[in-house]
């Protein structure tokens, strides 16, 4: 990445946040460090489960739907459950990638397959995984306008 850079790492219990220290001679090397380093956690969601933090790059999500204030997150491979607020979430997430779907669900429209119309006005997302979900009355034309439809 860089050449003649210098990495030490530090390692202890007690802090429970990472920190990097750029030190450099030159502002520009230092400046370009420090954007390669926002680019990378940008692409990162940290999530906490029990006792571990996960990293998840962010275009892998595939969905994630809230219930009773445990937030279930799936991937292609796996399934995790937290604790989370959608709010909070949603925030996170690229707009671009990651819409609201119904009260409790956000989906990144790049994994919905197929739309079909349900008879209540609302829409059923099939998604590459498999799964289908319930796209609520309220977020149907956003979800539209988001695909282009």
């Amino acid at each position: 990445m860089f050449k003649g850079v210098k990495i030490q790492m530090e390692i202890e219990e007690r802090w429970t946040e990472p920190e990097v220290r750029i030190r450099a001679a030159e502002e520009a090397l230092g400046n370009q460090i420090a954007s390669r380093l926002e680019a990378y956690q940008e692409e990162q969601l940290v999530i906490k489960v029990k006792d571990e933090y996960i990293l998840l790059n962010k275009a892998e999500i595939i969905y994630l739907e809230v219930f009773n204030k445990i937030v279930t997150l799936y991937t292609a491979n796996q399934e995790y459950s937290f604790r989370k607020s959608l709010a909070a979430l949603k925030e996170e997430l690229p707009s671009e990638l990651f819409l609201q779907v119904s009260k409790s669900a956000l989906v990144n429209t790049r994994e919905i397959q197929k739309l079909e119309v349900a008879f209540s006005g609302s829409l059923y997302a099939y998604l590459k995984n498999g799964q289908k979900i319930t796209v609520s009355r309220r977020f149907v034309d956003q979800l539209k306008r988001h695909l282009g439809v």
